[in-house]
């Protein structure tokens, strides 16, 4: 489960030469199909797509209409297909073929470089958007079985067909000569790529553990020292709203700048609660212990033999146990020895 939430994949980096200039890049875990794209899409957040909103009411009204869409991926797997031709092509970077650049709402700004290269005939998606707007559909791999292309995308790999000097190969080999020759030509290289994102662990709430940053408006963001620690939340709050008290709390607030001595301000967002559950487990077994984290009893009781949780604790409360048992080990806290805070998980 965490496998898949993480989310590793080897793919390709393609540039579609867009003018003399530049080129619009695309992420691909299947250069296999290059043969077949008959259409780029990028996301209506996308530098192209607003430039072409300047001058297209049609266009700016569709970008106002994809902000209120849901980006979470189930929703997206479900909703209508919707998108604009944005009036430019770019160049095919193994056929030299004119290709149309298309906005699509299915393309997110945030995952990769906010461009897909698509292939209708083998993705599914692709498919369907193609299928709506009339768009090319060109089988480049060859099934195993007769497939119908009008009823739907034919997803597994096998023997490229039209493909030019790549037709005839299978996926591993034919992978790696286009990756081989896309770098040759320095429009391409091999990359590889994580659905996981960066954790984003500030929250604008009361109730959490201060985070220990002072912000001077002559040094910027600096940490408070490590004899000033830790910083704690105060308790002499009034709640009279949904905002955090202590963002109006001046008296928590105003504080000194560590590095220059100057008139510096606290900051009033908390950490996320998986910052502090993310280590109980090893706290457990030393509570008493004031001078640090962690003490020799922690060597002696982790890891711990049995984790009893649901789905959504493997993939959540479990993958950020494992990020600070690891930090934890890398500074010395945890035997180096000690790779996993739990031997055994049921769900």
């Amino acid at each position: 489960m965490q496998a898949n939430w993480i989310g590793r994949s080897r793919g390709l980096q393609v540039d579609f030469p867009l003018n003399d200039a530049e080129a619009l890049t695309v992420f691909t875990t299947r250069p296999d199909t290059l043969y077949g794209v008959s259409y780029l899409a990028v996301a209506a957040e996308h530098p192209l797509t607003k430039k072409a909103a300047e001058t297209n009411p049609d266009i700016a009204a569709y970008i106002e209409r994809c902000r209120h869409h849901k980006v979470a991926e189930a929703e997206m797997a479900t909703m209508a297909k919707e998108g604009v031709n944005l009036g430019i092509t770019v160049t095919h970077p193994l056929t030299g073929e004119p290709i149309p650049v298309w906005s699509a709402n299915f393309v997110l700004m945030e995952y990769g470089t906010g461009a897909v290269m698509a292939v209708p005939a083998h993705d599914q998606r692709d498919f369907e958007f193609a299928q709506q707007y009339g768009l090319t559909i060109k089988p480049v791999i060859d099934s195993a079985t007769e497939h119908d292309y009008r009823m739907a995308a034919m997803t597994a790999k096998g023997k490229l067909l039209d493909s030019g000097v790549f037709s005839g190969q299978e996926f591993d080999a034919a992978f790696n000569a286009i990756a081989a020759h896309l770098e040759t030509k320095k429009q391409g290289q091999v990359q590889i790529n994580y659905r996981l994102r960066d954790w984003g662990v500030s929250r604008q709430r009361y109730w959490g553990c201060p985070i220990p940053i002072v912000n001077c408006p002559h040094c910027g963001a600096v940490p408070v020292p490590d004899d000033q620690l830790p910083v704690v939340l105060p308790t002499d709050v009034v709640m009279n709203g949904p905002q955090s008290p202590i963002k109006q709390m001046r008296a928590f607030i105003d504080t000194t700048c560590p590095e220059c001595g100057g008139a510096a301000e606290r900051e009033t967002d908390t950490f996320d609660t998986f910052f502090e559950s993310s280590w109980y487990y090893a706290r457990y077994t030393c509570p008493d212990q004031t001078g640090a984290m962690l003490d020799e009893r922690a060597d002696y009781w982790l890891p711990v033999d049995q984790y009893v949780g649901g789905v959504e604790h493997a993939v959540l409360h479990l993958l950020y146990a494992r990020f600070f048992h690891k930090l934890m080990r890398d500074e010395g806290l945890l035997p180096k020895d000690m790779a996993e805070p739990f031997t055994r998980l049921l769900t």
